[in-house]
């Protein structure tokens, strides 16, 4: 089981707002506290006034922000909004022999350079080396997760990079973490982004491995639960 333990302890408190791409106001009892918000979605539908969160504490000596947020309360489930929890997974799932379809780890190297590009793990197997890039997913509509939530130049790139890698032979994944319990699929937005979405659809036809698991979240830990299927077609049928 891959099993990301969250920091202790966790301050609860109520989302007031969102100050800038990566900091908020959280109410902490009779406090406002600033914290840094790790994650540069937009995340509307979650980051709602009056919602109930969970901040790490930070144990710097000084420091513009008291803490960090990590989860937040949507719809009767706690939802993980830190998008570096993945690579974390990630790792710990390597720890353990890997995730289909990058499995038999023995070895990896984090935020390798490609072509003027960095990927986030090169992943030496028993079968052979994989270019794997993860993703953050906390968007789900009536059991769709939806990625991404606003344009992403990078990932467009990273995914012409990795079916450009497979072409001349190598083997290349992208893993998504949906960060919460209830998706039964995950679906590339091409409302949100089509050239990330026409990115996808188009690595997945050159050979690039495109998968999601989905996760429990709680004040405990992220835990990675089941696979769901991945669409990127522009006209689909329901997961």
């Amino acid at each position: 089981m891959v099993r990301l333990p969250l920091p202790r302890p966790l301050a609860p408190g109520v989302f007031v707002r969102r100050v800038n791409r990566f900091a908020a106001d959280v109410q902490v009892g009779s406090e406002v506290w600033p914290v840094h918000l790790p994650n540069s979605g937009r995340m509307t539908e979650l980051l709602v006034p009056g919602a109930a969160v969970r901040v790490a504490i930070s144990r710097a000596a000084s420091g513009s922000t008291r803490g960090r947020l990590l989860l937040i309360r949507h719809a009767g489930r706690w939802v993980g909004v830190d998008s570096h929890f993945p690579n974390r997974l990630w790792e710990l799932a390597l720890q353990q022999g890997g995730l289909a379809p990058v499995v038999g780890a023995r070895s990896w190297q984090r935020e390798v350079r490609v072509d003027g590009e960095r990927v986030d793990f090169c992943v030496h197997t028993r079968s052979g080396d994989w270019l794997v890039e993860t993703k953050s997913c906390n968007r789900v509509d009536a059991g769709v997760a939806l990625f991404p939530d606003a344009p992403t130049a990078r990932g467009a790139r990273h995914l012409h990079l990795l079916a450009e890698v497979v072409g001349r032979g190598g083997r290349a994944a992208v893993v998504w973490f949906v960060q919460r319990d209830d998706a039964r699929c995950l679906r590339v937005d091409w409302q949100a982004d089509p050239k990330f979405a026409e990115s996808a659809h188009r690595a997945r036809r050159r050979g690039v491995r495109l998968v999601a698991y989905r996760c429990a979240a709680s004040p405990a830990a992220i835990t990675v639960l089941a696979r769901v299927p991945v669409l990127t077609a522009r006209r689909h049928g329901s997961c």
